[in-house]
């Protein structure tokens, strides 16, 4: 068995490398965002390929007898609705789907490398110590108007996760400000600081339907970034569903910019 990594954007990729070398893992890796230096330079095998270059994705996983796989780190899947770079076999396999959606598009990356002899691994094989216990993890106690905002922007990303149109809402005085759709969850808290001002509650979540091979919600230090020059006030997370980047940092950070990061687990245990 040869495990293997399809690695996108951002530090997720090296979590996994981290993790399964902690379990004597060496994994094969390949990088779609141009990262392959950075892994190299950790002392793990790297190879790079374009995106939508499908075939030549899943030729190089079979050259290295990659038969577990796990998917890491975010896409640019803009990429897809313009229809440049991509080769044949990716076209045809977006052109077939009835729901161009992302959980459609993800689900059939999926089965076309299972076709072939590659199982995806679920994300949080490797991750269990990125993944929240639910309650306040950073910064003050919650206000009786920040507790109702964050109750009803949990229960609305909810909403919008089962329509698969994003994971993420920003949400001020019981109004959604912004509503998370393929420009990613930080575009969409700066987008809430500039219509909303200061104060917002941010709220990311699971999908109800949430396969835990691809797309787990996932927040790290440019998420941060983002919250502090909107000047928003809360981040809630699913706990027990959601990964941190650099989670001691982002943790201490949010602490000394007053950001309060609650991890919540459903609607029924909000508050206790």
């Amino acid at each position: 068995m040869s495990w293997g990594i399809l690695a996108g954007q951002g530090l997720l990729p090296f979590e996994v490398a981290r993790g399964m070398r902690n379990e004597g893992i060496e994994p094969v890796i390949l990088c779609l965002a141009g990262n392959a230096e950075l892994f190299r330079k950790e002392g793990f095998s790297a190879g790079e390929e374009a995106l939508g270059q499908l075939a030549a994705v899943r030729r190089f996983l079979q050259e290295h007898q990659v038969d577990r796989l796990v998917l890491a780190g975010r896409v640019g899947k803009e990429a897809l609705f313009s229809g440049k770079g991509l080769d044949q076999e990716l076209m045809n396999l977006f052109t077939q789907l009835e729901e161009k959606n992302d959980d459609a598009l993800q689900l059939a990356v999926v089965r076309y490398f299972e076709e072939h002899g590659i199982e995806i691994e679920t994300q949080t094989r490797f991750l269990t110590h990125l993944i929240p216990q639910e309650g306040l993890l950073a910064g003050p106690a919650l206000n009786e108007q920040e507790k109702q905002d964050l109750k009803f922007g949990f229960r609305m990303a909810k909403e919008i996760g089962g329509l698969d149109i994003g994971q993420s809402v920003a949400v001020k005085n019981g109004m959604i400000l912004a509503v998370e759709a393929v420009e990613g969850t930080d575009q969409t808290i700066l987008r809430a600081g500039k219509h909303g001002g200061p104060g917002n509650v941010v709220v990311k979540v699971a999908k109800p339907q949430q396969d835990l091979r691809f797309d787990l919600p996932t927040v790290g230090l440019t998420t941060l970034e983002a919250l502090i020059t909107s000047q928003a006030r809360v981040l809630g997370v699913e706990a027990g569903a959601t990964f941190i980047l650099d989670k001691e940092k982002f943790l201490d950070g949010a602490e000394k910019h007053g950001i309060s990061v609650v991890a919540i687990k459903d609607l029924t245990s909000f508050g206790k």
